[in-house]
């Protein structure tokens, strides 16, 4: 193998180096048709159907669920406690994984480590629901189908993994999960264990080179009012959880609102037990926006978070709701964290006359996955000049994230953790 290849967090393949930082998995619950977005072969291959490799995930559930009924060995490894991917707090710094294999470390101190403290404590509530839907589910199964029933809890979680792992809509279809399977009890309870550390340590990430430059400094200085935020694709709600303890921790006295818009409806209970407003939306209606869906006046809605799901949505008519969203509907900023260093979404803003400040130093090559988006009109009026920017550093409580090593180990230059700026 070559030596700029590494094994990927949840694979047996070999994996760019880049791909390091954990399981690059998109939400693709944003859309409803997000395979009209791909390019190429959209995924599919000469190789089984997705109604087959379907079938196998649910086979191989029922006979592993069976086998270890009857006490054969224990080959499910969806039951470890997901506090144990958050270590201990030793000497100011914790370990934790965003990776399944726990192969990949990150850093952090004290400030980090109480973070991933309260994400625990919330996801713990969410995974109990999660538990009270599978075993619903293994009861209406078991209603319908009788003592001939062979979908048990166990096997509901079961083939939640293999929908998570092997991705049959990806290897068919082009999208890495359909809004079907996002739906499924067993895959939600997968999502929930594995997605939340990294959506959450991300957006936080994201906040904090945002305030860096000055994008919520108006905020800052009034200190108290209301402040409306949606997150496009928002999911459970991990990003506005991350914004939710951000704002409490920079501006207590500010009420807020956090919305989660996303196709998938089957998120609402978990965003709602969270605290947050679930609103089900299509990104590709070309009829609805953000503002319409939510019954808000232009000026109600002040910032956007857009995390993980441009990769499918980056077209005309996105960026051009985007354009309408900064430019005519009173929206301050949107806010994107995405996976690929060079976000097209970025140069399509710009050539359509809007303003986009990539938060990830440049140093070593263009990277995008973090970007404000904005008007000239409030990139003059609220944003740090560009000259003192790059003078402006802090120290983030959750280093190399998203990762950045790749970076330094590309071009030979110095490992050392590097801030933005």
């Amino acid at each position: 193998a070559s030596s700029n290849s590494r094994r990927g967090p949840n694979s047996n393949e070999l994996r760019p180096r880049n791909s390091r930082w954990a399981e690059s998995e998109d939400r693709g619950s944003i859309s409803s048709s997000r395979t009209t977005h791909c390019k190429g072969n959209g995924g599919r291959s000469d190789g089984p159907s997705y109604k087959e490799r379907r079938a196998k995930i649910e086979r191989d559930a029922i006979i592993g669920a069976e086998r270890e009924e009857k006490g054969g060995n224990n080959d499910n490894d969806n039951n470890e406690d997901i506090t144990t991917w958050v270590g201990p707090l030793i000497d100011d710094k914790c370990t934790y994984y965003q990776d399944r294999d726990k192969v990949y470390p990150f850093y952090t101190k004290e400030r980090g480590a109480d973070l991933l403290r309260q994400l625990m404590e919330a996801n713990a509530v969410l995974l109990r629901l999660n538990q009270e839907r599978i075993e619903e589910e293994a009861v209406v199964a078991a209603s319908t189908d009788g003592r001939n029933s062979s979908v048990s809890a166990d096997v509901i979680v079961r083939i939640g993994h293999g929908l998570y792992a092997d991705k049959p809509t990806l290897r068919t279809k082009g999208v890495t999960w359909s809004t079907e399977e996002y739906s499924h009890a067993g895959f939600q309870r997968m999502y929930l264990r594995m997605k939340s550390i990294q959506r959450f340590t991300e957006i936080w990430a994201l906040l904090e080179r945002s305030a860096s430059i000055g994008v919520f400094d108006e905020i800052f200085k009034r200190g108290t009012g209301t402040v409306r935020i949606a997150a496009i694709g928002g999911g459970p709600g991990y990003e506005l959880l991350a914004t939710k303890l951000f704002f409490e921790e920079r501006a207590p006295d500010v009420e807020l609102e956090l919305i989660s818009l996303d196709v998938c409806a089957a998120w609402k209970p978990y965003t709602e037990l969270l605290g947050f407003h679930f609103i089900q939306y299509d990104i590709n209606d070309e009829g609805s926006s953000p503002l319409q869906v939510a019954g808000l006046s232009p000026g109600d809605l002040h910032f956007c978070i857009v995390s993980c799901v441009m990769i499918y949505v980056t077209n005309h008519q996105t960026l051009d709701m985007f354009h309408k969203l900064i430019h005519e509907d009173g929206v301050r900023a949107i806010l994107l964290s995405e996976r690929g260093e060079r976000t097209r979404a970025c140069k399509m803003m710009e050539d359509r006359g809007g303003s986009v400040i990539r938060l990830i130093d440049q140093t070593y090559g263009t990277d995008e996955r973090q970007a404000v988006l904005c008007s000239d009109e409030f990139m003059s009026a609220y944003l740090t000049a560009a000259d003192a920017r790059h003078q402006k550093e802090f120290e983030p409580t959750f280093p190399n994230v998203p990762y950045e090593e790749h970076k330094h180990e590309r071009i030979g230059a110095d490992r050392s953790s590097r801030s933005h700026r």
